[in-house]
């Protein structure tokens, strides 16, 4: 059995506002398919201090699993943050995902996920899904992906009713590798509820990674959200800055 190497991330996050409600599954795959375990160690910690001085911290990992044709990937990811003396406020996701390839290019996808967020009042989500993915392209310095899945999402939000439709969600996702030192990955989802298109969700994420040697990295994302469905009080769009410094093991 072999093993690829965990990255452990210790991310000095520079600017973080609210994070955002659709969860970026696409940037969190492993590239490489071809051995049996994958693993990733995600941990940060960042203080601010202007007028108000604010605290974050999390925990994030990821494990894969692939056995001829089929793929197992589950994604942890919790985190909290508080303001002055303020009560804690918590951020957190949990997905699994069972991905069958069935052609050369084709792959059939089935996935559940919780997800609570209490900065923007979603008390909990609980999301099923399935659908296809393309990979488009599949060179050694371009990757693309395109997909598309039906879901049935229950909610939860603060002070708030709880309500149970569906959603489809469709994404294009590319990975360009300028040299053995910088590369780029942008994602870009659309979730539009069924049979109601003016309640949607629109999200663009770009990271742009540089390895500082064969062990160091530092990345830079940016995370983009338009949702339509906000609760009230919650603005309608959103977005997360973060700056990361990454060890690999």
């Amino acid at each position: 059995m072999c093993a690829r190497p965990v990255l452990l991330p210790l991310c000095l996050s520079l600017s973080q506002i609210l994070s955002a409600q659709v969860v970026n599954i696409e940037g969190r795959r492993f590239m490489n398919d071809t051995v049996p375990w994958a693993g990733i160690v995600d941990l940060r910690f960042n203080i601010t201090e202007n007028t108000q001085r604010s605290m974050a911290f999390g925990l994030a990992g990821a494990v894969q699993h692939v056995r001829g044709r089929h793929r197992y990937f589950l994604v942890n990811d919790v985190a909290t943050s508080r303001v002055e003396s303020n009560a804690f406020l918590n951020t957190g996701f949990q997905h699994l995902r069972y991905g069958y390839a069935w052609l050369e290019r084709w792959t059939g996808e089935a996935f559940i996920q919780t997800q609570y967020n209490k900065p923007l009042r979603l008390d909990l989500r609980t999301t099923w899904g399935a659908g296809p993915r393309l990979r488009v392209v599949n060179e050694e310095d371009l990757r693309v992906h395109l997909g598309t899945t039906v879901m049935l999402e229950y909610e939860r939000v603060t002070s708030g009713p709880s309500f149970v439709h569906g959603r489809s969600s469709s994404y294009a996702a590319a990975t360009l590798r300028f040299n053995a030192l910088v590369s780029l990955t942008t994602v870009a989802y659309y979730q539009p509820k069924l049979f109601d298109a003016s309640d949607h969700r629109i999200a663009l994420e770009a990271g742009l990674m540089l390895a500082l040697s064969s062990r160091y990295t530092v990345e830079s994302r940016l995370n983009l959200l338009r949702d339509t469905g906000q609760p009230e009080g919650v603005p309608g769009f959103t977005y997360t800055w973060n700056n990361r410094f990454g060890i690999r093991f």
